[in-house]
């Protein structure tokens, strides 16, 4: 099954922009209330890996959770959370996300995954490939615009994306995938047990960078990428809390927090 779109609709999505309509902004911020957590479907979108994977056929969803601190005349910063395995479809706040963040001062969401070629057919794969988020990177754009819509108050400033395992590798490939648009969008990157492909480790310079190991195996090579990080001139942070195995480490919460607070966004506006 080949996820392919035309031309002349990726241009379309390409031309969407990326900030609110002016006038509506004050309105949609007070429309949202503190905790709110609400999907928005984008039905003209391909199927997403998750719905491919599990033989759903519902919509691709963008998921946001606001923050029980969440006030109209705020400005909040932005997390964007991207999951493992087939990535979800935009459904509720996970653990993880409330234990990074303590449900305060943060936006969150989450967007599903596009493959290019579903896993089970020829020339598919599990993982999370470059061509994938090659496709991706303009539906991301398409979800962000409605994001800064819906929920016009985030801090375009203090945007941080990341994710585990093949949010991790997700990440890796928009990073090098959109020509150093996501870099110049978004003020820090996390990778949680993942991201070993990335290639523009030079689009990092400046920006907060956090590596997440969470077992022995993956401890050598998770230094390895934080070391061509900072030589690169990413402003660096490694956690390793052993967990036994391939997963989130859960332990690491308050340390993942202690960094989205003190290092991710506390940072100068992306350029």
């Amino acid at each position: 099954m080949k996820l392919v779109r035309t031309a002349t609709f990726a241009a379309g999505l390409l031309s969407v922009c990326l900030w609110p309509r002016v006038g509506l902004g004050d309105e949609a911020a007070a429309r949202r209330m503190p905790g709110e957590t609400f999907t928005i479907p984008f039905p003209e979108m391909p199927p997403t890996y998750w719905s491919v994977a599990t033989s759903n056929q519902g919509p691709a969803r963008l998921s946001i959770s606001l923050p029980k601190n969440y006030t109209p005349g705020g400005k909040f910063p932005l997390l964007v959370f991207l999951h493992g395995g087939s990535g979800g479809n935009g459904g509720p706040k996970t653990a993880i996300v409330s234990a990074m963040t303590g449900d305060q001062d943060f936006v969150c969401a989450s967007m599903p995954f596009f493959k290019k070629i579903a896993p089970k057919d020829p020339g598919g794969n599990v993982v999370m490939r470059d061509e994938d988020a090659r496709l991706m990177w303009p539906f991301f754009r398409t979800m962000l615009a409605k994001l800064f819509e819906v929920v016009p108050n985030i801090d375009k400033s203090r945007m941080v994306i990341g994710g585990s395992s093949n949010g991790a590798h997700a990440t890796q490939g928009l990073i090098d995938e959109s020509d150093g648009e996501i870099t110049r969008q978004f003020s820090a990157f996390f990778f949680i047990e993942g991201g070993g492909r990335l290639r523009h480790y030079e689009l990092l310079k400046g920006k907060p960078y956090l590596m997440v190991s969470s077992q022995a195996a993956s401890k050598r090579r998770a230094q390895e990428i934080i070391d061509q990080a900072t030589a690169a001139g990413a402003a660096t942070t490694f956690i390793f809390e052993d967990a036994g195995g391939h997963t989130i480490p859960m332990k690491a919460a308050p340390a993942i927090r202690a960094w989205l607070i003190g290092q991710a966004t506390k940072t100068a506006s992306p350029k």
